[in-house]
């Protein structure tokens, strides 16, 4: 991503709307990594799917902020029991689970 792209990314608490929630240096790298998963994913990116990014916890009600890819929107996590994949509630896209929050007995 750009470096004007990123400081034109503002991103709020999609929880309570504060902006305080959100590290924006881990938002930064984690946009800046996922961008070779999409790399080496190319001929088999139907097989796999990038992970949501956690960047923040919603400093009102600790809840886990995670962070779309795809359209680069923050969300509050909404995993579940025994499910390794989310869908992004603001652009429908699949993700995989960040690995420390995982269930996996």
């Amino acid at each position: 991503m750009p470096t004007e792209d990123k400081k034109k990314l503002s991103i709020v608490c999609p929880i309570c709307g504060g902006e305080k929630c959100i590290s924006k240096s881990t938002v930064d790298l984690y946009l800046n990594t996922v961008e070779s998963f999409f790399k080496s994913t190319r001929d088999n990116s139907w097989e796999r799917y990038p992970t949501a990014g956690d960047v923040g916890e919603c400093v009102k009600t600790a809840k886990r902020i995670w962070l779309c890819p795809y359209c680069k929107k923050p969300f509050e996590a909404n995993f579940r029991f025994k499910t390794l994949k989310v869908q992004c509630p603001n652009c429908n896209s699949t993700l995989n689970i960040p690995a420390s929050h995982r269930t996996l007995c």
